[in-house]
Formats: C-alpha cells, structure tokens, sequence
C-alpha cells in the first residue's frame, strides 16, 4: 500500500515509518527537513519538504496514496506565540484532511492525545466520557478543536477516519526529541534525578511505543470512521513508577518530594524567562496544572476492538531501562 504520513521525524512519527517500511509498505513522507530524515532512508520510502501550512507540499506528497498517517503536531509546552498551536494542530489538519479528499484517499488515523478528555475526577477515563474540566493548555484545546474539525470532514465527505489518542508514551526511539517520560528515566539513571512531583501519588497512564505503533496499525486495519482508540497501558504513579525504576536499574536514590508551591514558582521563572530571552522552558504554569489531578484509563476498547494487549510497565521500564544504557556506552 502506498501511505503518506506527517511527523515521521517526531517520536511515534519515525517509529511508525520504520515499521511501515518493514511490512513492505511504500511511504510518502512530508518533513521540513530531510537531513533529519536521514535515520529513515529506505528505498519505498519518499520524503516531500514542506510544511503542513503550505496545502500545496501537503497535497503534492500525498498524490497516489491510498491511506494516511497524520502525526505531526506543536506538542511543546510554550510558544512565542500562542496562535502557533491553532496554526499547527488545527490548521494544518485541515490541509492534510482537504488533501484526502481531494485525492479520495480511503483511510486516515489522527493520532490525537488522551489529554482532550481531561482528568479523572470521575474514575479511568473512557471515550466515550465527557471532559469534566476546562482545558489546562494550549496544545489539549487545539487538538480537541482539531478532532472537531475532521469530524466535520467525516460527516460531509464520508472518509473513513480513525482517531488514536496515546497517553504518557516512553521507550526506545529513532530520531527526534524523546519523550518526557523517557527524559526523567535517564536522568534518574545518569544524572542523579531524586525529585518525585509532589507526594508521589498522583496517576498517570504510560504506554511503551511498541504498543503505540501497533495501535496506529490496528487502527487503519480494523478502526471504525470516526471512531477514538484511547491508546494505553498500565495505570500507576510516580511513586510506583520509581519504586520500579530503582528496582529495574539496581540504582537506589533517596528520593525528595517536591512540594506544588516550589513548582508553580520554577514554573514561573521559567515562563519569565522564555518571555524576557526566548529560551523554552521546561516547564510552564499551565503545564504544571497537570500534576494536581489523576490521569486514569481505561484503555478496554484498545484491548477489545483492536486487539492489543499492551505490555506492562515494569517490562516496558526495562526495555528502556536497557536501550538507554546501550547508548551511554
């Protein structure tokens, strides 16, 4: 099959790539860079330089495709400009969608995020909960009003489209920035990390890649139109997450709880000093306001109606636990 994809150099993007090229697949790619690219060279594998704003790279590069992988999004935790999210997430799927149906391609996936229903004040979250609470960022509003958007195109153009939403994504990775979770994994392992986010006990949900991949392949397979697949794993939390981190690594750290009010204030000198020199923060008060709630789900309908058994956390952890550390040597 011929498949185009946006974000083949991000995260999930080169991953899922790699793995259609694997299983015989001809692959289309849109990227701003192709020298980024370079980790994914393959001879089915044809890379377009654009960007999602510019319809026509979007519409050239998806020319003869008969399905399409839509990954590419502004996931940061601050812009210069807030517009960039709307520019980006919605904007942009619009053009990929607009596209689709001027080529009458036959199958898209919208890899989404979890976040757009919010937190789970009212037990694991499911597709087919409502959000209980406004939206706490930029980037969870602007991909709601995306999904919005492509149901619209559902709706009036018939495309058979399919959403997956990951959760907190970790694991070995091919090229671009790795994910957070991995980011407090090495630190933990290489750079003496010890700061547990307030008591510990709030939840979250990780998925290893791997499944994440497959959830994005199940998706185009047996996904229904219009139709969302909460892709994720093992609830836990960070307790429990580097309980097994010291555990799997046979590296015991005393860990410090940080207290929410010292957070909040290194959030805001970060945000100051994006503001005053342009440097991105690691952190911003309204990505903060994340740790005050539980991320739970349940992620049955993934299990039942695509069929993935999503691998567990602690044999997940050790997976990366190895990958990093065959990189360090």
């Amino acid at each position: 099959m011929q498949i185009f994809i946006t974000g083949s150099t991000g995260f999930i993007g080169a991953r899922l790539t790699q793995r259609l090229l694997q299983d015989g697949h001809h692959v289309h790619a849109l990227v701003r860079s192709t020298s980024k690219a370079a980790p994914l060279v393959h001879p089915a594998l044809t890379l377009f330089k654009g960007d999602l704003l510019d319809e026509k790279s979007v519409s050239a590069a998806m020319a003869g495709c008969e399905a399409v992988f839509h990954l590419a999004a502004y996931a940061k935790v601050w812009a210069r400009d807030p517009a960039t999210y709307f520019d980006l997430n919605v904007l942009g799927t619009e053009a990929v969608m607009r596209a689709a149906v001027q080529h009458q391609v036959k199958k898209a996936v919208i890899t989404g995020t979890a976040g757009v229903w919010g937190p789970s004040l009212r037990g694991p979250i499911r597709e087919d909960r409502s959000r209980d609470i406004d939206f706490l960022n930029e980037y969870e509003s602007s991909k709601a009003l995306a999904d919005s958007r492509v149901k619209d195109y559902i709706i009036k153009h018939g495309i058979h489209t399919v959403f997956v939403c990951p959760t907190r994504v970790y694991g070995p990775h091919l090229i671009g920035d790795t994910a957070s979770v991995n980011k407090l994994i090495e630190r933990y392992l290489f750079r003496g990390w010890k700061i547990i986010p307030g008591r510990g006990d709030q939840i979250g949900n990780y998925i290893f890649i791997d499944d994440v991949v497959e959830g994005h392949l199940r998706a185009l397979e047996k996904g229904e139109t219009g139709r969302s697949y909460i892709l994720g794993g093992v609830n836990a939390t960070y307790n429990e997450l580097f309980g097994m981190l010291g555990r799997i690594s046979g590296i015991t750290r005393h860990m410090v709880h940080l207290p929410y009010r010292i957070q909040i204030l290194f959030a805001r000198l970060q945000l100051l000093g994006a503001r005053w020199f342009g440097q991105e923060p690691l952190l911003t008060p309204a990505w903060l306001g994340k740790s005050l709630y539980d991320w739970e789900v349940d992620p049955s309908r993934m299990t039942e109606e695509l069929g993935i058994q999503p691998i567990g956390l602690e044999d997940g952890l050790a997976k990366t636990v190895e990958w990093l550390r065959s990189r360090a040597l």
